[in-house]
Parts: C-alpha cells; sequence; structure tokens
C-alpha cells in the first residue's frame, strides 16, 4: 500500500485541478491516443518554426526536436556543398519540449556570441556534442551543450559556462508569435490527452474524496474518576464562630 501521506497529497492535487467526474462521464477517453499524437507532431512543428533559421531549414529544424526529443540520431541536410549530411547522436536521454527549446537556445546563443549567425550543421553539432571550432577569430574548443547536461550539470550551470544568461536566451527564443503558437498547440496537447488522463484521475479523486471522509477509530479514553470536594462548615458571622 501507498504511504498515508502520498495519497493525501496526491488527493489534494486533484482536488484543486478536476471536477468530480466517473469514467462513465467519458466514453471517448479510449479514443485520445491518436489525438494525442497528432498534437504531438504540431507542438514539434511550433517549435521547429522557432529555429528554422539558425538551422537552415524547417527540415533541420524538425530533426533537431524530434531527434532531441526521443534520444535518437539527428541528420541535417547541408546545402554547401548540396547533398552532404551531418549526423548528430545526441549524449543525453529523451528530452521535454522545454528543454529542447533550451538545448537549441542555448547552443544558438553561443554560436551567436562567436559571431556565427549562420551557422553550417557541422557548427551546430560542435556547440551540442562539442569540439573544436574555427571563428573569424581564430580558433575555440566547445566543451558542448548536450555533454555537458550528460556530465549532470544544471541548465543554469551550463548557461554560466557559455558566459551567458539563462533567462534571456530562452525569452528571446519566445517571440510573441512564437509563444503564441505554442500555446495552441499546447493546448491541443491537453484537449488530445485530456479524456484519458481524466478518466484515471478523477476515479482515484473519488476514491481519495471518500477515503478521506472514512472515521477513524481511536481507542476509549481512560476513566478518570471525579474528584469530590469535602463538605466544609458554613461559617455564620456573629458571636459564637463556627457553627
Amino acid at each position: 500500500m501507498r504511504p498515508k501521506h502520498s495519497l493525501l497529497a496526491v488527493a489534494a492535487t486533484l482536488a484543486t485541478t478536476l471536477p468530480l467526474v466517473s469514467s462513465a462521464a467519458l466514453p471517448g477517453a479510449a479514443r485520445s491516443p491518436s489525438g494525442a499524437s497528432s498534437a504531438q507532431s504540431a507542438l514539434s512543428s511550433r517549435l521547429a518554426d522557432r529555429y528554422a533559421s539558425f538551422a537552415g531549414s524547417q527540415a533541420n529544424a524538425l530533426a533537431l526536436v524530434d531527434g532531441l526529443r526521443s534520444g535518437t540520431s539527428i541528420v541535417l541536410d547541408s546545402t554547401s556543398p548540396a547533398g552532404t549530411q551531418t549526423t548528430i547522436a545526441p549524449a543525453t536521454r529523451a528530452m521535454g519540449f522545454g528543454e529542447v527549446n533550451m538545448t537549441l537556445a542555448l547552443a544558438k546563443a553561443e554560436l551567436t556570441k562567436l559571431r556565427i549567425t549562420d551557422p553550417t550543421p557541422q557548427q551546430i553539432q560542435t556547440a551540442l556534442d562539442g569540439g573544436a571550432l574555427t571563428t573569424s577569430t581564430g580558433s575555440e574548443t566547445l566543451a558542448g551543450i548536450l555533454s555537458m547536461r550528460q556530465s549532470g550539470q544544471g541548465w543554469g550551470q551550463i548557461a554560466g559556462t557559455l558566459g551567458v544568461n539563462l533567462g534571456s536566451v530562452v525569452s528571446a527564443s519566445e517571440t510573441p508569435h512564437a509563444r503564441a503558437g505554442m500555446d495552441n498547440a499546447i493546448a491541443a496537447n491537453a484537449n488530445a490527452k485530456g479524456l484519458a488522463a481524466a478518466t484515471a484521475a478523477a476515479d482515484a479523486h473519488a476514491s481519495m474524496h471518500l477515503a478521506a471522509h472514512v472515521p477513524v477509530n481511536l481507542p476509549p479514553r481512560p476513566h478518570i474518576p471525579a474528584v469530590v470536594r469535602p463538605n466544609l462548615p458554613v461559617r455564620v458571622g456573629g458571636p459564637g464562630g463556627w457553627r
């Protein structure tokens, strides 16, 4: 059984976020996976839109997003020379959309700091994996954002190593237009997954709601005899004193 305090924490969270409904009220719950997959694709495309110029094309940006999301090899097409490809093998595990955005935003910021505003796939690979990079002012050795992340560094530490401010970098990547597109895609994703998630969560909420009101049988309190005060004589004033 789960510890009582963990179950109560779950119940408290659900009580503030979900209405109390039954699974019978959600007949379409079983049809959500395909909708969730479609929403995920839309979200990937929205995020790729932010980095299409940085990656050299929408296809390259989408390859970066999907590869980082799944932790699988990324193949970027080069235009100079045409037909060549660069393969990136992420050293990290699969990432969430937020982590993908931070990774690409930091890579872009680092290369921009080195005066590389239109990077080649090879330069993007070096920013992500690490290695020697030739710039207009000489040669630089990059630690690699994915390599630093794999070693256990937090995003703030990585940004500090690169000499950039994490908040400013991420905010710069979220233009009003891009943020609106992401918000819409996130809402679509939430709606697609909501029925299945709400079914399980609402049932758990109902169970916990009932369990929280079950009276606890406490042991009877011990009998404590009443204190009997002695009868004191009544004092009557005047001659004669006590009577």
